[in-house]
């Protein structure tokens, strides 16, 4: 009876110890958590250059000059004069011949205006012989006062018949002239919308068009508050006026990359539209024929467009994976003497070659991470840091943090 009591007894006792044992073992070999290592991410130092602050825009360029081609005359279309395919020329210049209608009715028109001032010219030469002779029968009371006026008005409407005859000759002439359709401007031609044969008149609508093509004008609208700024930057003397020089402004098509293309702003509405806020503003760029291609600028072409607004001055700037946001300010990560990562808040600038300027929060000098912010905070310590080489390179591969430890021990069991 008293054995069965102690075996219970014992059992527990043991199995109490090798528990404590099991559990004091792995808490002083494999239980204890190791502390995390230290994160190792890229860092870099922010990039210290001169650039010049500017506002990006949106517009589209238009031709400085754009013709409606139209009869002045009526006639039927004798000859097409251009050829509006691209290989075989589709620009014009100034004075080229488009269009040819039957000059035919026009030059007898002509003939028949120079015979009405030989028949006024012959009137005239009648009427003052006349005239004469009647003053000189007048002066020897063999003529009256009545066969003096009526000698004088002959005259005079032989006069008004030579100056009639003369005017009718000019507006044959310029019929005539008219006949023949040539460009007004030298530009870029579109296709004819009349065919060889057609009745044209002055009613039958544009014939062609005509574009001119260098320079050209690009117009964009700009915000009240970047106007605003250009003044004042005018008033401080950041920026020249239109009075001590041009104001450049730079332009890229959609499918380039950068701002290619310098021109200088050439005129400012006169007025803010109240309803956008906006006021339209228009830049001039030069357009020059290639050697190996078309002219790179048509009217019609969506245009980026940038606008300088100051003079060239110190900036510190950083690769725009390097910025976070915490509820939409910006920040950047720094690193301290300690390889500790500080929080920095910063104020964001324009965008230049890929770098964003800082207008405050960095100095220049401080360590920033440019790869892997999602894996750090603030106060957290980085080991074996990797220096970028450039910060606006693309990221390298980066290790990510390493787990934490986790106890190893397993329960044993008694063994039987």
């Amino acid at each position: 009876m008293n054995r069965w009591c102690e075996w219970p007894l014992a059992g527990l006792l043991g199995t109490a110890l090798l528990t404590g044992s099991l559990s004091g073992c792995g808490g002083s070999v494999e239980g204890t958590p190791t502390a995390p290592e230290a994160i190792k991410v890229m860092i870099g130092r922010p990039t210290a250059k001169e650039v010049t602050d500017y506002q990006d825009f949106t517009g589209r360029i238009e031709a400085v000059a754009s013709v409606e081609i139209r009869a002045r005359v009526a006639g039927y279309l004798k000859k097409i004069d251009f050829d509006p395919a691209i290989d075989r020329g589709a620009e014009v210049k100034e004075g080229d011949l488009l269009f040819e209608i039957d000059e035919r009715p026009f030059k007898i028109a002509l003939q028949n205006a120079d015979a009405q001032l030989l028949q006024a010219q012959a009137k005239l030469k009648t009427s003052t012989a006349e005239l004469e002779r009647v003053q000189r029968l007048i002066d020897r009371d063999a003529a009256t006062q009545s066969d003096l006026d009526r000698t004088t008005g002959s005259k005079l409407l032989a006069e008004a018949e030579i100056q009639s005859a003369n005017a009718a000759i000019d507006q044959a002439k310029l019929d005539l002239e008219f006949s023949k359709i040539t460009s007004p401007l030298t530009g870029r031609i579109s296709r004819n919308l009349v065919s060889v044969g057609d009745l044209i008149t002055a009613s039958t609508g544009k014939l062609t068009t005509v574009v001119s093509v260098d320079p050209v004008y690009v117009y964009f609208d700009m915000d009240e508050s970047t106007l605003q700024r250009i003044q004042t930057a005018m008033r401080e003397g950041k920026l020249k006026g239109p009075m001590e020089g041009e104001i450049p402004v730079l332009m890229g098509l959609g499918s380039e990359e950068g701002y290619p293309y310098r021109g200088r702003l050439d005129f400012i509405e006169n007025q803010v539209d109240p309803n956008t806020g906006t006021i339209r503003v228009r830049g001039v760029f030069a357009n020059p024929k290639t050697e190996r291609g078309p002219r790179p600028l048509a009217p019609g072409y969506f245009a980026r467009v940038r606008l300088p607004l100051g003079e060239p001055h110190p900036a510190v700037l950083v690769p725009e994976r390097a910025i976070g946001r915490d509820l939409g300010q910006p920040f950047v990560y720094v690193v301290d003497g300690e390889n500790r990562v500080v929080f920095r808040k910063v104020t964001l600038g324009s965008l230049q070659d890929g770098l964003r300027v800082l207008t405050e929060g960095l100095s220049g000098g401080e360590q920033i991470i440019v790869n892997g912010l999602q894996r750090v905070r603030a106060g957290v310590k980085v080991a074996d840091a990797t220096p970028a080489g450039n910060p606006a390179a693309p990221p390298a591969e980066t290790p990510a943090a390493a787990p934490e430890s986790k106890p190893a021990a397993e329960s044993a069991k008694p063994s039987t």
